[in-house]
């Protein structure tokens, strides 16, 4: 007989397993024999391997049971050691959901004659329901898959693992990816609670805690940043100052270029005293009644160390909890320095503005500046090639941390303008934004970093990437779910290289 073996087909053998106690360690000792006749033929290496896929599946349901059952009756007998007047009730059919299938066993039900009420053992010291559970190493499984598939296909690829026609629902791995992150919450916010306990005294008197009635304030005074892909004539902006591009070398005109680094340009690093922070917010289609969108807040904290830590909450406070106590335990209060590079949102400019005692500096987002300036000469109704010419212009000043040399540039092309007031606000926004406008020339040559990059790729991973693709609409619990479970991998170095190497990104 050469049958060809499939996905699906039970592989029905004889199978034993013992499980005993010998002094205090479980032993388990088994016995299986099979015979299957596979062909010679160009098939036979997959049918090989397929065929012990299917035998390990069948044996890893046959010891668990065969665990489960031991382990069932000895949680009995220790209930009846410890109360003797218990007596046994019966057994209730019990289901185990495993990623390798469901396993079912009866388990023993004792009688308390005092009360008159049954009880499962076994129930009580495994913490499960009387009739069903899901395993924990399922759990995890079907939030690992969801971080990259939809539920329906997340659900659809553990029951191909465990070779069943359907293991859980789809509106099953949802609940148990609202449980992980309520879960992982959970332990972020016990996590700043601890913290503020020691130093919550230390982190008011400098600014970092926020107050409740800053909230609305926050979140409401400036419009959402649209996230959506920058425009390729804004990337090369970006690129045309921060690269070296063969166009530049031989191109003659009135534009300031950025100057040449002599030798080698100096590597992107944190120096050794200061602590780098950059925070952003997601924006995401919002599913829940009356609200349109969701705002996931977050952040990356780098040190002169090479430490780096991801960060996502539901809020602007809460981040800023999250950040703080970070900060205090990365030693901000012992010398080191706080450097923030964001977008200048509003909730990140109260926020930094309330900071004293700290010496903080913070830079405007070279990315978002020359955004800034694309769309306000969009306004100047000439041609391309003339606008083009007049972004690098500006963008020359400001390259060099030169804002009123911009800002009179700005000035001189108010009476050619086709629409005055997009120029107007962009000089309004340069004069509001001075103080966080350096030099990125300088700062760049000295591999000091220009732009919020990092935490840009990490709302990538941690939500664009899942998340915002063709209209799709999520609770913000399901949002932060995501992103709270890429940044417990990024905690893990081993899950993170394998995520890095399967997306081929690297932060």
């Amino acid at each position: 007989m050469n049958p060809t073996p499939t996905q699906n087909q039970s592989i029905p053998f004889p199978a034993q397993c013992k499980v005993e106690d010998i002094d205090g360690t479980l032993h388990l000792t088994g016995t299986f024999a099979l015979r299957y006749d596979i062909a010679s033929a160009a098939s036979e290496l997959n049918d090989i391997i397929e065929l012990a896929d299917q035998i390990g599946q069948v044996l890893k349901q046959e010891i668990a049971l065969a665990a489960l059952k031991h382990a069932d009756s000895r949680a009995a007998q220790l209930a009846q050691e410890v109360a003797p007047h218990l007596h046994k009730h019966g057994s209730r059919p019990f289901t185990l959901i495993t990623p390798y299938g469901r396993l079912k066993l009866k388990r023993q039900r004792l009688l308390d004659p005092q009360t008159g009420k049954p009880f499962i053992p076994s129930a009580t010291l495994w913490k499960t329901k009387q009739n069903r559970h899901i395993v924990s190493a399922l759990a995890r499984s079907a939030c690992e898959t969801v971080q990259d598939i939809s539920y329906r296909k997340s659900q659809k690829s553990l029951s191909e693992t465990a070779c069943v026609d359907s293991l859980v629902s789809s509106s099953t791995v949802w609940n148990l990816k609202q449980q992980e992150e309520q879960r992982l919450e959970t332990m972020q916010q016990q996590f700043v609670e601890s913290v503020l306990k020691e130093h919550s005294e230390t982190l008011d008197k400098h600014g970092f805690l926020p107050s409740p009635s800053e909230k609305s304030a926050c979140e409401e005074i400036e419009p959402e940043i649209s996230l959506e892909i920058i425009d390729a004539e804004v990337e090369a902006l970006y690129n045309y100052f921060t690269e070296e591009h063969p166009e530049n070398k031989g191109e003659s005109s009135e534009v300031d270029k950025p100057k040449e680094v002599e030798g080698k340009r100096c590597r992107r690093h944190v120096p050794a005293d200061t602590i780098l922070l950059q925070a952003d917010e997601v924006v995401t289609k919002s599913q829940e009644p009356g609200r349109k969108t969701n705002k996931t807040f977050t952040a990356t904290r780098e040190s002169g160390l090479g430490q780096c830590e991801y960060l996502a909450s539901r809020s602007s406070e809460s981040l800023q909890l999250l950040v703080a106590v970070i900060l205090v335990l990365w030693g901000l209060f012992s010398g080191k320095k706080l450097e923030v590079i964001s977008d200048g949102a509003a909730w990140i400019r109260l926020w930094i503005g309330r900071l004293i005692g700290v010496e903080v500096y913070h830079l405007l987002c070279w990315y978002h500046l020359c955004k800034r300036v694309y769309e306000g000469l969009s306004g100047l109704g000439v041609a391309k090639e003339e606008r083009e010419l007049w972004q690098r212009k500006i963008l020359g000043f400001l390259w060099k941390g030169d804002v009123d040399g911009a800002v009179e540039a700005l000035k001189s092309l108010l009476p050619r303008c086709r629409v005055r007031s997009r120029v107007e606000e962009l000089i309004d926004y340069l004069l509001r934004k001075q103080s966080w406008i350096g030099d990125y020339e300088g700062r760049q040559a000295a591999g000091l970093g220009i732009a919020s990059t990092r935490v840009e790729k990490w709302n990538d991973i941690a939500v664009a990437q899942r998340c915002k693709h063709r209209g799709m609409s999520w609770t913000q619990t399901g949002v932060l779910a995501m992103a709270l479970h890429a940044a417990k991998a990024k905690r893990c170095p081993l899950q993170a290289a394998k995520k890095n190497a399967k997306n081929h990104t690297t932060l």
